[in-house]
């Protein structure tokens, strides 16, 4: 069975016909497939109540007080049976449609543990506003270089994981919030699980310029979790080898 799971967080205007896309590109890679919808800090139940009328396969869970994307997914898989857990974000600014990244995302995952969307290897397009896109490589850069995990691009919202590294990463990734996202494939690959980064077309669906308050609180945000995490690892423990 696969998991495909959107993380939604105020994010009604995409929900729908980012579902109906999901519904109806899926089954070609796919017949065994449900769909998660995990909300968090928001309330899209309207909208979810009428997809659910639409289709059987759709589980929601959905929590009013705002907890990070991180804690929303990990809690929702818990409680939902899987061999593949993929998650993508709602407004799909990874275009399913283009350099099949969408079937690689889900067939590449029997071979590898972790399956990450790229938007820094070769093969990838991507447009995003240039400020985001400066801030995003000098961290991504940053990662590597802390932590070796060969990956150009840690936060991109397009990842499939094994059932085992999930069932991992339930007990050893501790952040809630955007970060997650990082502190899973520096987990994974410390702990020697295999991965592997596709090509995928990315398009800014948010807006063509970047908030510089947006901006600073990003960094922020990432600042403090490399901290926590470099802490985690190197001077407290480093997760054990499987």
């Amino acid at each position: 069975m696969i998991v495909v799971t959107l993380p939604v967080y105020k994010d009604t205007r995409f929900l729908e016909s980012s579902v109906d896309l999901i519904e109806d590109v899926t089954p070609a890679v796919t017949k065994e497939f449900t769909l998660v919808i995990a909300e968090d800090g928001s309330d899209s139940s309207e909208t979810v109540n009428k997809l659910m009328e639409k289709y059987s396969n759709i589980m929601y869970f959905q929590h009013d007080e705002r907890r990070g994307r991180g804690k929303a997914l990990r809690e929702a898989w818990k409680k939902v049976e899987g061999e593949v857990y993929l998650f993508m974000d709602v407004d799909l600014a990874t275009d399913l449609m283009r350099l099949d990244a969408y079937r690689n995302l889900i067939e590449n995952v029997w071979d590898f543990d972790l399956v990450t969307g790229s938007r820094y290897v070769r093969g990838s397009v991507s447009e995003r506003p240039w400020l985001r896109r400066f801030a995003s490589l000098a961290y991504n850069w940053l990662v590597r270089l802390l932590f070796q995990t060969g990956v150009h691009d840690h936060q991109c919202g397009f990842k499939s994981f094994s059932r085992r590294l999930v069932e991992r990463l339930s007990e050893e990734a501790k952040s809630d919030s955007w970060f997650w996202d990082t502190e899973v494939i520096v987990l994974a690959k410390r702990s020697g699980f295999k991965i592997r980064e596709i090509p995928i077309y990315w398009f800014e669906k948010r807006g063509s310029r970047t908030p510089v308050m947006r901006l600073i609180k990003d960094v922020w945000l990432h600042g403090t979790g490399l901290l926590k995490l470099l802490w985690r690892i190197y001077l407290s423990h480093a997760p054990k080898k499987r």
